[in-house]
């Protein structure tokens, strides 16, 4: 009894001690930590060396159980990759908000996906001064709407699909817009933020590099980084540098398997190398997981003793290779065989980031148990549904519900079995009712799958005939107009003639007009050809007919012009009061180069007769921006300007080769306003009630007409630098207006 007693006190003094050395760190640090997950792609629970494996070695993913916690008995929510990257991402049971199936590729469906309703634990920390960064595979929807930086990240550089080929040479096609099924998606360019690079490297090693750059560029900061490998998710792909690590391994499958696996743990490496580089390990939480078991026929992953694997909701499929350190708060080297789940990352990281999610989580703060601060269990019970497959489980303790391709339930020891070999009699079993009546409770707060899933792919693709049908942003639009709902199509030019643009739509400004340009303006500089009006800025030198050294207008006392291009209007040919008016370009962002969308009241002098700007891109004050704007005139006729000016690098850090690609420009004018938008994102909102001339008028309660032109230097910036010819590509014009409305 006396050695029982001065163990349990020495059990006492070490857990305080702890505890007092986690707030001492904590206090010291006096920051909020960084939090990196990464997460590896159906590997095997055997296939880590902390878990015993002896062909592949993994030194630096073991770094991570070395320096903290190995988690015996770590759990994801799902058996497949989507839904149990859906409950990491939310901190919630997937079925919770109907991801009960794998996502398709498909573009055009809101439903395939993240429902807006979730929270992603990026959108959390933000709210904490965090910076974030999702790396590798997405596979959380392919909406616009969906992608990574609409759904709390800063940064994104990965994929979006299920999978990806692992080698450049293989990425064949531009973007999803060129997908024609379901696998395609594992073809495309790599996507930076919003939009897509040319990448050299071998896929696994682009991701540890830029997760690299990512912790170099916010090592003052608080950061989170969502490493998603897409190794060893098949197809089988490594390179000589890997390949050769493994000739021992006669398997060929086996053998690339592993160099994948290195490949990543290569990765890991630098990450961590990193972190001690900067003295900021002991401030940020890394966890290591799978999504999933491995596919060990698939891919040749072992699971160890763990029955069967991937898609399984036996231990193969669900029990996943799973450590977590943070040095200083976490103990070393420690081993926790409590039943821990995914869900636990996003509870850990909010805690200690002061982040108050807005939805209930299912996760729970794993630290105060690793210190002893709790004791108990993490979780009453823990729970799986495949709805498709009517299976499901549940783990309490040692003891597990499972029914999976079977008829009836099954009930396992996992102390005693963690093979899941030996079913025990479920007659009278007192854990089994309990289990039975959980998983009941449970069951009954979740929700049916919202979308068809992976294994509905056919059945998916039969219901939604336009599942693939996307405008391709590098080419001119080849789909049916898309009339806003109340709308009629009222005017347009699809340039779909080659030629001159049609003469009963267009006319032409000639010569020196605005701003003291430099480009001569001239019919021939504007033509169609292939779908597009193509208005060209030429470096020619013109004759000025009108010269006169003497005069004292720059439109006069200029003898040439070195430079011509085209600006094309529908005065006196079409205008409109009020509707939608969408124009799809694509701008050329060289310098010196000023093209423009906009609109002029048909009635008065300028600015008094109103101008609107959907698009100006040129350099104000030094800076190439956006801008959306509009102006009317003030006693002096002087133009006052609503206006928004975005900054033009703001744009391409979001969206790397924005200028590669067509954008539409919309207007939403009404009585009351005017809206400006740039690909369905609103720039500017314009008053109508604050639009008021010197003279009391209104101009924009009168008809106006439309303008495209390219300008070159003035606020375009110097060109003399700049080589030519250069083009501003237009691929259509429209407008709405509502129907039946007084206006048409």
């Amino acid at each position: 009894m006396k050695n029982q007693f001065s163990l349990s006190i020495i059990v006492l003094l070490t857990v305080l001690l702890f505890s007092f050395q986690l707030t001492k760190a904590q206090q010291k640090s006096g920051k909020t930590p960084n939090v990196i997950i990464i997460l590896t792609d159906d590997q095997g629970y055997g296939d880590v060396g902390f878990n015993g494996c002896k062909d592949i070695p993994t030194p630096n993913i073991d770094r991570i159980a070395d320096n903290g916690v190995k988690f015996t008995s770590g759990y994801v929510t799902y058996a497949v990759c989507g839904p149990s990257r859906a409950g990491i991402m939310t901190g919630r049971y997937q079925d919770r908000f109907g991801f009960g199936r794998n996502p398709l590729l498909a573009p055009n469906d809101t439903l395939q996906g993240l429902p807006s309703t979730e929270e992603t634990l990026a959108s959390v920390l933000e709210r904490s001064g965090y910076s974030s960064m999702a790396l590798g595979k997405w596979h959380l929807g392919t909406h616009k709407s969906q992608y990574p930086l609409n759904r709390g990240f800063d940064e994104f550089f990965g994929f979006l699909s299920g999978g990806h080929q692992y080698f450049p040479e293989e990425w064949t096609l531009n973007d999803i817009s060129e997908i024609k099924a379901q696998f395609d998606g594992y073809r495309t360019r790599l996507m930076r933020n919003n939009g897509r690079v040319d990448e050299q490297e071998y896929l696994t090693d682009a991701l540890s590099r830029e997760a690299v750059s990512f912790i170099e560029r916010n090592r003052s900061k608080p950061f989170f980084i969502y490493l998603a490998y897409n190794a060893p998710h098949a197809p089988l792909q490594a390179t000589e540098k890997y390949l050769g690590r493994f000739n021992h391994i006669e398997d060929k499958k086996r053998r690339t398997y592993a160099a994948m696996v290195s490949a990543v743990d290569d990765g890991v490496g630098l990450v961590l190398n990193k972190l001690e580089e900067l003295d900021i390990d002991d401030n940020t939480i890394v966890f290591f997981l799978s999504d999933n078991g491995g596919p060990e026929q698939h891919n040749a992953s072992d699971n160890g003793l763990l029955r069967e694997g991937k898609g399984s909701l036996y231990e193969g499929g669900i029990h996943v290779p799973f450590a977590m350190q943070w040095p200083g708060t976490v103990p070393a080297g420690m081993v926790y065989d409590k039943p821990v789940i995914s869900l636990d990352m996003f509870a850990t990281a909010v805690a200690y980031a002061n982040a108050m999610p807005l939805n209930p989580i299912d996760g729970v703060n794993l630290v105060p148990y690793l210190s002893g601060q709790k004791e108990g269990v993490p979780h009453k019970a823990l729970f799986w549904r495949k709805y498709d497959q009517k299976a499901y489980a549940v783990r309490k303790g040692d003891m597990k519900m499972v029914k999976y391709k079977s008829e009836n339930d099954e009930l396992y020891n996992l102390s005693d079995d963690i093979s899941e070999q030996t079913a025990l009699d479920l007659t009278g079993d007192k854990h089994y009712d309990d289990l039975k009546a959980l998983y009941a409770g449970w069951e009954v707060q979740m929700q049916d799958p919202v979308f068809l899933g992976l294994m509905q792919n056919k059945q998916y693709t039969q219901l939604h005939s336009e599942r693939y049908q996307i405008v391709n942003p590098y080419y001119p639009d080849v789909l049916s107009v898309k009339i806003p709902e109340g709308y009629e199509l009222v005017w347009n030019d699809e340039f779909n003639v080659d030629g001159l643009p049609n003469k009963e739509y267009w006319s032409y400004e000639t010569g020196f007009v605005r701003n003291k340009e430099l480009q001569w303006y001239q019919p021939d500089n504007a033509s169609v050809k292939g779908g597009l009006l193509c208005i060209e800025g030429r470096r020619e030198q013109v004759k000025n007919p009108d010269y006169n050294r003497r005069s004292k207008s720059w439109r006069i006392n200029r003898e040439t012009a070195e430079y011509t291009s085209a600006c094309i209007k529908t005065r006196d040919k079409f205008s409109f009061k009020y509707g939608i008016m969408e124009v799809r370009a694509r701008i050329d962002t060289s310098m010196g180069m000023w093209p423009a969308i906009w609109t002029l009241g048909v009635n008065g002098r300028w600015p008094a007769n109103g101008e609107v700007d959907q698009l100006e891109y040129y350099r104000h004050d030094g800076e190439a921006k956006l801008l959306a704007n509009a102006a009317w005139a003030n006693e002096k006729m002087q133009p006052v300007w609503d206006s928004a000016k975005i900054p033009f690098s703001d744009i391409v850090a979001k969206e790397p080769d924005w200028a590669d690609k067509f954008h539409v420009w919309k207007m939403e004018w009404t009585e009351a306003y005017i809206r400006l938008y740039l690909d369905d994102e609103l720039l500017n909102t314009i008053d109508l009630s604050k639009t008021i001339n010197a003279d009391g008028t209104n101009p924009f309660h009168q008809p106006q007409y439309i303008l495209l032109n390219l300008a070159i230097g003035a606020n375009g910036g110097d060109p003399s630098n700049t080589s030519f010819p250069r083009k501003y590509e237009v691929d259509y014009v429209r407008v709405f207006q509502q129907k039946n409305d007084k206006n048409l």
